[in-house]
């Protein structure tokens, strides 16, 4: 072929091919499929903001299935186990799990209302990045270490960004609920009655209640009841004894239902193959104190070694220390909550008094459960060798709270907190 004519013919080809080829459009204005955004080029940190404010407008973080809607901490520790360590702030409390790089925040009932999750990759995002992602934010909340950006998503949830000032940088993130964090605490009344009190003991025990309610009100860690779930807990103290202890333990046995004994230091000590039956059943053993006095009248060594000492010698029957403890009479103060902190305790008192003490009738102490009862009760009896009549009483009990609906479980599993260190 003649060099002209194969001249002219790529000229033909090249202006043919630019003819048919359309000239692409920006990725902006493409179509979106579906409204998903999936051709958009991002930066890495732009697609970490996007998948953030993604997973927290369902209520989570990353690497992380519990949301601040209806997840509880119960379900973490039986999904992760227990947190490194827990720490108490007013209306709440925070679990921390430091290989998750999460932290939990969560209210008396156990809910989760604040997910906290920290990650050095999030050190990539910038104020400007974020701010330039989502736009400005509804709030900025600053003080001497850090400025928190809070953005509102859906459902009245909220998204922080925690920027710590010498860098400003994303130090980490937070999903938080404030309808649960915010939640009333559920704290009862003290009920129970008996006819065998003076007119003058009735009264006293009645300003008694009365404090200690505002007491628990104040104090994170101490507990008269549960959450307001159809769950309630049996309590025993003063045991073990080698007759109403055992008897006890079999009808709870018989009945399939778990109990809480505070037992007495001084009585463990005696009757250690009662304590080990009580363990071995699957029944909490707890601390009352060493002896039988009030822990509110000592000072503060003698209150150590009140909490110490108990907790050894049910340590030395079962291998494990209490981390629940119920103070003699009920009787606290700051320094008795201050030592039981120290030393790794909770307080748990009780929203009903059966009088299994005072007036001892069994149909006395089924009538102040029966007629008395709410969600979330911790129910008081006692387990020494005068208690003949609380035998009795508790079969009629069981089945009652049984045909009334009501979960016997406890109190480990009723407050969501630990039984043993």
């Amino acid at each position: 072929m003649h060099k002209p004519i194969l001249l002219i013919i790529l000229i033909l080809f090249t202006i043919l091919s630019g003819c048919s080829t359309k000239k692409s459009l920006p990725i902006e204005d493409l179509p979106s499929n579906n409204n998903e955004w999936h051709p958009k080029e991002v930066s890495p940190s732009s697609f970490e903001i996007e998948q953030i404010v993604k997973l927290a407008n369902n209520g989570m973080v990353i690497d992380s299935p519990f949301t601040v809607f209806e997840s509880t901490i119960q379900q973490v520790r039986s999904d992760w186990g227990e947190p490194d360590q827990i720490d108490e702030v007013a209306g709440g409390s925070y679990a921390t799990y430091k290989e998750r790089n999460t932290v939990f925040g969560f209210n008396q009932d156990g809910e989760i209302y604040d997910v906290r999750f920290y990650n050095n990759n999030l050190r990539e995002l910038t104020i400007e990045e974020v701010e330039h992602e989502i736009g400005q934010p509804i709030d900025i909340r600053k003080n001497n270490q850090e400025s928190i950006y809070v953005y509102e998503l859906k459902n009245e949830i909220e998204l922080k960004m925690i920027f710590p000032n010498d860098t400003k940088r994303l130090g980490h993130i937070s999903i938080y609920n404030p309808a649960l964090a915010k939640a009333e605490q559920y704290v009862l009344d003290i009920k129970g009655n008996s006819n065998q009190l003076s007119d003058k003991a009735w009264k006293n025990m009645q300003n008694w209640r009365d404090q200690i309610k505002k007491f628990t009100v104040e104090h994170k860690n101490v507990y008269l009841n549960g959450p307001n779930k159809k769950r309630v807990a049996l309590t025993f103290d003063d045991g073990p004894d080698d007759i109403i202890t055992p008897a006890i333990i079999n009808i709870l046995n018989d009945y399939k239902v778990k109990g809480n004994f505070f037992f007495l230091g001084t009585n463990v000590k005696l009757h250690t193959d009662v304590v080990r039956k009580a363990y071995e059943s699957g029944h909490l053993v707890l601390s009352h104190s060493l002896n039988h006095i009030e822990l509110s009248k000592l000072g503060k060594g003698e209150v150590e070694k009140e909490i110490v000492s108990a907790g050894e010698e049910i340590q030395s029957v079962i291998g494990k220390k209490p981390a629940i403890i119920r103070p003699p009479y009920g009787e606290t103060n700051e320094q008795v909550v201050s030592v039981s902190e120290e030393q790794g305790y909770s307080i748990v008192l009780w929203s009903i008094d059966t009088l299994d003490w005072s007036q001892r009738e069994s149909t006395n102490i089924v009538d102040n459960v029966v007629k008395n009862l709410r969600n979330g009760d911790i129910i008081l009896m006692h387990s020494d060798s005068d208690k003949t009549e609380t035998e009795k009483a508790l079969p009629l009990m069981i089945e009652a709270l049984e045909k009334m609906d009501f979960e016997i479980v406890n109190l480990e599993d009723l407050l969501n907190i630990k039984a043993y260190q």
